[in-house]
């Protein structure tokens, strides 16, 4: 069973790992256009796409590193699974705060639905990855 929960919690890592992989490289790589999809523009000078790389680039390498990390060392996965859950938890917060404020969009819905289940992924993870002595 404590195998079986280990495996499970390295998967979910993987997915973590893979997704904030992903999206460092959409907004380092092509920032301008993953923002297109959401209707936002850029005036494209220099400080306006640099914002986009520095920042959410940046955030979301460093969790793609921090996941890496907790694979590559099964001591530390539960920790890191810490940091994920709580980095996710306040995604989802922000993601609901925003939509009080700004407006309920379709897009927004989405966006909820995939931030939330990510993030019950994690906190299953979490409870499920065995606690090193």
């Amino acid at each position: 069973m404590h195998s079986a929960r280990l495996w499970f919690a390295r998967i979910i890592m993987l997915y973590a790992l893979l997704i904030f992989a992903f999206l460092a490289y959409l907004y380092i790589v092509e920032p301008l256009d993953h923002i297109a999809g959401f209707g936002i523009s850029a005036t494209g000078v220099p400080e306006s796409i640099n914002f986009l790389r520095a920042g959410p680039g940046a955030l979301f390498l460093g969790m793609a590193l921090f996941a890496a990390y907790g694979l590559a060392r099964p001591s530390h996965l539960r920790s890191c699974l810490w940091v994920v859950v709580i980095f996710n938890a306040c995604v989802v917060g922000v993601r609901l705060f925003g939509m009080a404020a700004d407006g309920i969009t379709p897009v927004q819905l989405s966006e909820l639905r995939n931030e939330g289940l990510s993030w019950l992924a994690f906190v299953a993870a979490l409870i499920a990855c065995p606690r090193w002595k």
